[in-house]
């Protein structure tokens, strides 16, 4: 028996309920748990595939926004490591051990 899922159209509660395929869409059989409605939309799945409320739609669900939501943080604790180093912010700059220098064409 596939299992189905609903909305509620009264308390706008989100439930899943196993049921025969009803080719009318109507569902009789089936009431919301929440307050026993049979006022209801089912919601579009497909195979498992829920489409209602797809992955990463919430930001804070969202690989990107939370980069970018924390990249002035992670920037600032990087002035600040830098500030505080013995070596200074970019201590390897000055090194270019590939286009000159005492190893210049080997190949180890």
């Amino acid at each position: 028996m596939p299992s189905y899922e609903f909305l509620c159209k009264k308390c706008n509660k989100d439930y899943e309920e196993l049921t025969n395929f009803d080719s009318s869409g109507k569902y009789k059989g089936v009431k919301c748990p929440a307050c026993g409605s049979k006022n209801k939309i089912q919601k579009m799945t497909c195979a498992g595939i829920k489409f209602t409320n797809p992955r990463d739609t919430s930001k804070f669900d969202n690989f990107g926004y939370r980069a970018g939501y924390n990249l002035e943080q992670a920037q600032e604790l990087r002035r600040n490591a830098e500030a505080a180093s013995h070596v200074g912010a970019r201590p390897y700059s000055g090194i270019d051990d590939v286009s000159s220098g005492k190893n210049f064409g080997e190949v180890e």
